[in-house]
């Protein structure tokens, strides 16, 4: 892959997980007079690493249980984007000339974070920064974390929690690949957390030049107000494997054949605003 990135837990553990925290008044004093949250996304308590799925003998068990297992930490992670982008939507209803200078900075650090070269604030700004700052179908993030870890058991999910097959390029940032061709730089990354992992994956997505089509696609489907399908934006991630259009066909079928289009569904339906 290309970095261009029934289990039996009690429901008060997923619900207890994780929060998404808003600390207000961090910058006083706008000439808006609105203030402009510091939002953060705090984890309770961190999936240090997955269970051990090998345990459930039932591969339907066995692979509900991996779903169910992810899918709050997807949730949580697409929460702190979404909180993300209801600011810059608050900062965007204001007239460009009246925005403070420390919403100014603000904007250009998120701008930075999501890997454009802005030096001043203006409309395109605003524009592309709402084409990245938004959530990935719970859908497609599942399928990607079982075909790219092998439902978790993959050496590089076990020992570095990296479930999307995502590269680093600085010696000693991850692991090295096997199968890696000689001369290559290259190491499969490695996280913390699990919640790391995911953060990587959404933010790759977000991010990197090969997915510009994904964005304007959902960019699309947001100006419609329909929903975000992986189906839908898994047509834009012929680069995110050698195998291309195939690889896209492998995770068309499998949302489809493990109908995890309900997961997405249960996440639309938790938050309060879909469209802009």
């Amino acid at each position: 892959m290309k970095s261009k990135f029934k289990l039996k837990i009690p429901a008060i553990f997923f619900s207890a997980l994780f929060t998404l925290v808003l600390i207000d008044s961090v910058i006083k004093g706008d000439s808006s007079g609105l203030l402009i949250p510091k939002v953060e996304a705090k984890v309770n308590a961190s999936m240090k690493s997955l269970p051990d799925f090998s345990k459930i003998v039932d591969v339907r068990e066995k692979k509900e249980a991996f779903f169910v297992t992810l899918y709050p930490i997807i949730q949580a992670e697409n929460n702190h984007v979404l909180q993300l982008r209801k600011l810059i939507n608050m900062l965007r209803s204001i007239p460009i000339a009246k925005l403070s200078a420390k919403q100014q900075a603000w904007l250009l650090n998120i701008s930075k974070n999501y890997k454009l070269a802005n030096e001043y604030i203006d409309n395109d700004t605003f524009d592309e920064l709402l084409k990245r700052v938004d959530y990935v179908p719970p859908s497609l993030a599942l399928t990607q974390a079982a075909i790219e870890s092998g439902w978790g058991t993959s050496r590089f999910a076990k020992q570095g929690n990296n479930l999307f097959g995502q590269w680093c390029f600085s010696e000693g940032c991850g692991m090295v690949p096997s199968s890696r061709e000689s001369g290559k730089g290259h190491e499969v990354a490695k996280f913390d957390s699990i919640n790391m992992s995911v953060r990587s994956y959404i933010l790759n997505l977000n991010t990197h030049d090969s997915y510009t089509e994904l964005r304007e696609n959902r960019a699309l489907l947001r100006q419609q107000e329909a929903s975000f399908t992986g189906v839908t934006l898994a047509k834009a991630l012929t680069e995110y494997s050698e195998e291309g259009k195939h690889y896209v066909a492998k995770v068309t079928e499998f949302i489809n054949q493990n109908k995890l289009q309900r997961f997405t569904t249960e996440f639309e339906s938790s938050i309060e605003i879909i469209t802009d």
